[in-house]
């Protein structure tokens, strides 16, 4: 396993900051593909469910990739107006095409009842939960324009992926302490901290050298995004264990699937989009 995750991670990480060196048009593209993605894997896991849901697939593709159209065009209004957009869609086609109530018979005990109030919800979802994160990296990446804007970006990366690593490694040679073994058994107390300190020396780097932002920022800056890439790690842990699945899919060897990859990425793309409203 180990073997596979660092494969991976050797091919991806130089793909991934070629595309972003390479210009915003092939950062939105790359957000756009992933999105379309991401939603595909959400809505699979969700049929696949012992709930079974029923999702309008159709337009929640066509609304993550648009994200990123959005964000290439520096538009933050027309995400939300493709919230809004997708949300009608979903509602018609939750609450006039499918049945009030649909009875299920899981494997693990009683039927369930699904509403279209639930599928609605689920397709609505799938798409805004990938493809608003990753339309905001394609609105950093353009925004900015020149270094700073890859530097962005990157800083979004390191965020991400020390808290990644750090967290494996210090847990797997220090961790003792679970941290939610319910949701995520391996994850301990231990790693998360290791996670800590090793995207919060990755984010100092690039903020002080690449973006010239004191410590007083950069320290906090990589802490609070590294316990927003634990967060998002776990909240995607959840999502697959109320949907009864092990991953997200076979996309990466090592991995599982790409919302597996980026689950931490979508929360900590937010934030740093949050922080940059409010920094400048």
């Amino acid at each position: 396993m180990l073997g596979a995750r660092v494969a991976s991670a050797v091919v991806l990480i130089p793909v991934v900051l070629l595309l972003l060196w390479l210009g915003p048009e092939t950062t939105a593209i790359t957000t756009a593909v992933a999105s379309v993605v991401g939603a595909y894997e959400f809505y699979t896991m969700a049929a696949r469910s012992p709930f079974h849901f029923r999702t309008f697939q159709v337009p929640g593709y066509i609304a993550a990739a648009a994200f990123s159209v959005a964000g290439y065009f520096k538009s933050p209004v027309w995400m939300l107006v493709i919230i809004v957009a997708l949300a009608v869609l979903d509602a018609a086609y939750a609450f006039l095409y499918l049945p009030r109530q649909t009875a299920l018979t899981t494997d693990n005990g009683p039927a369930t009842l699904t509403t279209p109030g639930l599928n609605w919800l689920i397709s609505l979802f799938g798409p805004v939960y990938v493809g608003l994160p990753l339309g905001l990296v394609a609105f950093i990446r353009h925004d900015f324009g020149g270094d700073a804007a890859i530097w962005w970006v990157v800083l979004i990366c390191l965020g991400t992926w020390g808290a990644d690593t750090g967290g494996y490694f210090f847990g797997r040679f220090f961790g003792k302490h679970k941290l939610a073994p319910k949701i995520s058994p391996k994850k301990t107390v231990e790693g998360a901290i290791g996670g800590v300190i090793t995207a919060t020396i990755g984010v100092a780097l690039v903020g002080g050298l690449a973006l010239n932002m004191p410590l007083y920022w950069t320290i906090p800056l990589g802490i609070v995004l590294a316990i927003a890439s634990i967060v998002g790690d776990l909240f995607e842990s959840w999502i697959k264990r109320r949907f009864d699945t092990k991953d997200s899919g076979k996309l990466i060897p090592g991995h599982g699937g790409l919302l597996d990859r980026i689950d931490s990425f979508l929360a900590v793309s937010l934030i740093t989009y949050l922080f940059i409203l409010f920094y400048h």
